[in-house]
């Protein structure tokens, strides 16, 4: 084969791998294994807390165990599993995401600094793709170190970057 065609198998490989990820995500959401696809259907969260925000992309939840003193999660509505599985055509979901995180921080703490990310496999604790809003003083030194942008974690404007150049 020519190298083209070694090129093309291994493009046809990765798609085929990409769809079956896909597929188990797709699977996992029937179930109702998700936590997240489970308040977005039902709109309750499972500690009774309120749903800061809701429109048709997205909802906003607060975090159950809070790594800072504001700490809130943007949520698709549409089951997306970790930031692997994001391309191009999710760059516009996740910059609403991003606007909706930054419009509940300027809400609560118009004059802080504030954190906007998601953590990449492995390193999740819930395989739903969701934006952490963190606000500081963080509830301890080693959430401090969680958030820092370091291979778990990942800015939402480095994936927005990055959705944009593919």
């Amino acid at each position: 084969q020519t190298g083209g065609g070694i090129e093309e198998d291994r493009r046809g490989e990765a798609a085929e791998a990409a769809e079956a990820e896909m597929e188990d995500e797709r699977e996992a959401d029937r179930e109702g294994d998700c936590v997240f696809c489970e308040i977005v259907r039902t709109g309750r969260t499972h500690d009774g807390s309120e749903i800061l925000h809701e429109d048709e992309k997205c909802i906003a939840i607060q975090d159950l165990h809070p790594a800072a003193l504001h700490h809130f999660l943007v949520i698709p509505k549409e089951h997306i599993a970790t930031t692997n599985s994001l391309d191009q055509r999710h760059r516009n979901l996740v910059v609403h995401m991003y606007d909706v995180g930054k419009k509940l921080m300027k809400e609560t703490r118009p004059e802080a600094h504030c954190k906007f990310g998601f953590h990449q496999p492995p390193f999740y604790s819930v395989k739903h793709l969701h934006m952490h809003c963190l606000c500081p003083p963080y509830t301890s030194m080693l959430h401090a170190m969680k958030y820092k942008s370091l291979p778990w974690f990942i800015t939402a404007e480095a994936i927005v970057k990055r959705l944009s150049l593919r």
